[in-house]
C-alpha cells in the first residue's frame, strides 16, 4: 500500500492496482503507514498511494522542505501517472493537497482536509486570530529553541500537549516518545514554515473540484478555526465536524472518517457508495 517516498517521490504501489488512485498525504510526525486503515476500507473500488513526505518514514530530506517545494515534488511524480487523482490530505498533508489543487488543477478530481496546516491564515484574521497565531509562534519557536539546545523531548511534548492536552506526553508510550523526539526538528520547521507562508485565501479561491473539509471538534482552537477558514475559502466546500475527536482523527475514528471518504470519492466520481462494516 504504501510507496516509499525517496528523491524523487515515488507514487508507484508495488503491486499493480486497475482502481482509480487515491493520493493520502500524511500529518507531520507521521508517515504513509497513516492511512493503512484507510487503504483496507477502499480495498476493491480505490487504490490508496500513500507517500512518506520528505524528512518522514522513509523519506530522505534533500535539500528545502518547504511547502510549495513539497508540493512541486508530489506533482512531479502524479504528472507521471498520467491520470488525475483524489487527494487526501491531513494536517501537512492536507496544506500539501491544497497547494497541489491550486497550482495544478487539473490533476486533483477531488479533495479531502482533514484540519490543514495552513496556520499562515490566522496572520490576516481579526483580532482573536492573531492571538491564535501568536500562540502557535510561541509553540513553534520553543520547539526549535529546545531541539536547538539538544532537547528534542522536551519540544515534542511542548507540540504534544499543545495538541492533545496537558499530559498527553507523560502518557505517551516510552518507544513512541523516542520516536515523536528524532522528528521535532522537522515537526518544528513545518509548524514555522506554515505560519510563515506567503499566501492569502484567494490563493485557493479558484479550486472547483469537489471539496470535503473535516475537523475534529476536540482539536485545539486554531485548527478548528483555520479549518473553518479554509472551507468557507473553497467553492462549494462541505466542512463536516467530528463531535468527541481530535487532530488524529484518522487514527483514532476511522470508523467515522473512513467511510466519509468513501461517500465523498463515490459522490465526486458521480457513483453511489454503499457504507459497509470496516470489519467487512
Amino acid at each position: 500500500m504504501t510507496a516509499s517516498a525517496f528523491e524523487p517521490i515515488a507514487l508507484h504501489p508495488v503491486v499493480a492496482d486497475p482502481h482509480p488512485p487515491v493520493l493520502a498525504l500524511h500529518a507531520s510526525a507521521s508517515s504513509g503507514a497513516q492511512w493503512k486503515g484507510l487503504a483496507d476500507y477502499l480495498r476493491g473500488r480505490y487504490r490508496v498511494i500513500a507517500p512518506d513526505l520528505p524528512g518522514y518514514g522513509m523519506a530522505c530530506l534533500h535539500g528545502s522542505r518547504n511547502l510549495a517545494d513539497i508540493a512541486d515534488r508530489v506533482v512531479g511524480a502524479m504528472l507521471g501517472t498520467s491520470v488525475s487523482m483524489h487527494v487526501v490530505g491531513h494536517g501537512l498533508g492536507a496544506a500539501v493537497a491544497l497547494e497541489i489543487a491550486a497550482v495544478r488543477p487539473g490533476l486533483v478530481r477531488s479533495l479531502t482536509l482533514i484540519e490543514p496546516m495552513a496556520f499562515h491564515l490566522l496572520r490576516d484574521g481579526d483580532g482573536s486570530d492573531l492571538e491564535l497565531f501568536s500562540e502557535l509562534s510561541d509553540l513553534a519557536g520553543r520547539m526549535a529553541a529546545l531541539t536547538a539546545a539538544g532537547c528534542p523531548e522536551a519540544g515534542m511534548q511542548a507540540y504534544v500537549d499543545f495538541w492533545y492536552g496537558d499530559g498527553a506526553w507523560s502518557r505517551t508510550g516510552a518507544g513512541l516518545r523516542k520516536v515523536l523526539a528524532r522528528q521535532a526538528e522537522h515537526v518544528a520547521r513545518d509548524l514555522l514554515g506554515s505560519l510563515a507562508l506567503n499566501r492569502s485565501a484567494a490563493h485557493w479561491s479558484d479550486i472547483r473540484c469537489p471539496t470535503l473539509v473535516v475537523m475534529g471538534l476536540e482539536s485545539p482552537v486554531a485548527s478548528l478555526r483555520v479549518t473553518e477558514m479554509v472551507a468557507e475559502t473553497i467553492n462549494g466546500a462541505r466542512l463536516m465536524m467530528i463531535s468527541e475527536a481530535g487532530h488524529m482523527a484518522p487514527l483514532t475514528d476511522p470508523h467515522i472518517i473512513d467511510p466519509m471518504i468513501g461517500v465523498h470519492l463515490g459522490m465526486a466520481d458521480g457513483l453511489g457508495w454503499p457504507v459497509r462494516d470496516r470489519a467487512a
